[in-house]
């Protein structure tokens, strides 16, 4: 007698792996990618619209940093109305939101209305990319399912690349022209941060049109014929053959469907129930553990890149100005150029990026996406342990040289390096993973991801004003907060297991 019910990961194994897959992993890491472009793409306009928009440095740290705010007070409403309402129908409206708030914000004509639109931006931003990697999981049965994450990680590294492409064909472009109905003078960098905001709303139509919602949550709902639909659908995009030749007829109903059938009816109930625990024992020392290095990671990768294009066109202008600037360290260029100056009058007025500038962010990208795809391929035979201890201790060496090295080039190379740190975070994400059971896995991933990027705002805005005064004391933040998340990554529990 042919077996008619199934459980769920057999039933989801059975849809195949092919077409649906690739499509799917292909737009998950794009929409990783779109939220990095969107949020990340300010950065790259610091330096030019810094006299039309009278910025100063603390206002680009708060520029840099106000779309991980908005990200941090959103991200467990986010997860509650994921959980509640649907992965898909919280993502799609989302990513069309943090489009229409990107395209107000390209005709902001003042600081402070770019830091609300930008803000509103980064909340809605949130939902995606706190939902994502749970969605495309949940697509996945568990032999692939690391695998694809890992994979979704590399495509978002490629998807990028469209940050310094934009930049490179746009930003260092002179024309401008007027628009007498809201009375904007439209420059370059207002287009760029337009097309940064693009691929959101691109990922949102082919999400709508050809990613249904994801079966496990229909199967936790207790609807178990949509999930059938769903995963019949599957089938015959990945196999080519009619949704009849599908042969499983029902899902078995198991213990973690019974108690997933929740209906969280109270927000507040909700994230009490699934956070407190998590700051009890046995948890807490995982929880602080793995918040530490998000933290850590995000204060180095995020923090320090605000200000890394600026300073990297800072460098090349003093190589290119006088052939003799051979020996002098970041900070005295820093010093030279008024970087450290609080007024926005006192800075140099540019209108345009060193093109090596584009070329050392778009170095950074790719230190990631070869990264990634090492690290796909070693993590399971080195295990994790090795992989973040030795990212850390090198990202904090390249900190220390920063305050000394007196070679600009080598300088550049070294800040480039301590920013590739940020290939940890998917390590630690793995990790904890691993740490927390299921019921509380999201929330503990939510909570350490929020950790982040609070070091994000810290970082870029701790940056900003220590350069004012205490530029060569800056580099040492970094250094002493990787040699002690590399110290303490050997706490982890089982973080030296290989799976060969």
């Amino acid at each position: 007698m042919i077996k008619r019910s199934y459980s769920f990961e057999d039933a989801l194994a059975l849809t195949g792996f092919g077409k649906f897959n690739y499509i799917l992993i292909f737009l998950s890491g794009s929409i990783l990618g779109a939220s990095y472009v969107d949020i990340g793409g300010v950065n790259l306009i610091l330096a030019i619209s810094q006299c039309e928009l009278e910025l100063t440095n603390v206002h680009k740290g708060i520029l840099s940093s106000i779309g991980y705010l908005g990200i941090i007070l959103s991200s467990h409403l986010w997860g509650y109305l994921a959980d509640t309402k649907g992965r898909k129908r919280i993502m799609v409206p989302a990513l069309l939101m943090s489009f229409i708030f990107t395209v107000i914000s390209s005709t902001a004509t003042s600081f402070w209305v770019l830091v609300l639109f930008r803000f509103l931006q980064g909340i809605c931003i949130c939902a995606p990319q706190s939902i994502i990697y749970a969605f495309l999981g949940e697509f996945h049965c568990a032999k692939n399912r690391a695998r694809v994450l890992l994979v979704a990680s590399v495509v978002y590294s490629i998807t990028c690349l469209q940050s310094p492409v934009f930049g490179v064909t746009i930003l260092n472009q002179v024309w401008s022209f007027h628009i007498p109905v809201i009375n904007l003078i439209f420059r370059p960098w207002r287009l760029f941060l337009l097309l940064c905001g693009l691929s959101s709303v691109l990922c949102a139509i082919v999400m709508l049109i050809y990613i249904p919602e994801s079966p496990k949550y229909t199967f936790a709902q207790g609807d178990e014929e949509k999930t059938l639909l769903i995963l019949q659908t599957m089938f015959v995009r990945n196999t080519g053959k009619s949704a009849s030749e599908y042969e499983v007829k029902s899902i078995e109903k198991d213990k973690e469907f019974v108690e997933s059938v929740v209906q969280h009816s109270n927000f507040f109930k909700f994230m009490w129930t699934q956070t407190v625990p998590l700051f009890k024992r046995p948890h807490l020392r995982n929880t602080l553990t793995a918040c530490f290095l998000q933290f850590t990671i995000c204060i180095t990768s995020n923090g320090f890149y605000t200000f890394f294009p600026e300073i990297l066109n800072k460098v090349y202008l003093w190589l290119d100005g006088d052939p003799m600037h051979v020996t002098s360290t970041v900070c005295q260029i820093i010093d030279h150029y008024g970087l450290r100056s609080n007024s926005s009058e006192m800075a140099t007025c540019l209108t345009k990026l060193e093109p090596s500038t584009f070329v050392n962010v778009t170095i950074v990208i790719l230190l990631h996406l070869v990264g990634w795809s090492v690290i796909a391929v070693i993590i399971n035979r080195t295990g994790k342990l090795i992989i973040i201890v030795f990212i850390m201790f090198g990202g904090a060496t390249c900190s220390l040289l920063l305050v000394f090295i007196e070679i600009p080039m080598v300088s550049v190379y070294l800040y480039t390096l301590l920013l590739a740190t940020g290939m940890n975070m998917s390590v630690v994400n793995s990790s904890t993973v691993e740490l927390f059971p299921t019921s509380l896995r999201a929330t503990a991933i939510s909570i350490s991801m929020m950790t982040g990027r609070l070091g994000s705002i810290v970082g870029s805005n701790v940056v900003g004003l220590a350069l004012n005064n205490f530029c060569k004391y800056t580099w040492l933040i970094p250094a002493a907060f990787l040699t002690a998340s590399g110290c303490l990554a050997f706490t982890i529990p089982n973080i030296n297991k290989r799976n060969k």
